[in-house]
């Protein structure tokens, strides 16, 4: 049960993680986007 619990902090982790990678690259789109 503890080992699970684990996993799902290192999931939620991860997905924070993406989610953080997505935003970053929805930035610099918006900033390319912008320079044009």
């Amino acid at each position: 049960m503890k080992k699970r619990k684990s996993e799902n902090a290192d999931d939620t982790k991860q997905i924070a993680d993406d989610t953080k990678q997505i935003a970053d690259d929805t930035k610099q789109i918006e900033d390319d986007t912008k320079q044009n």
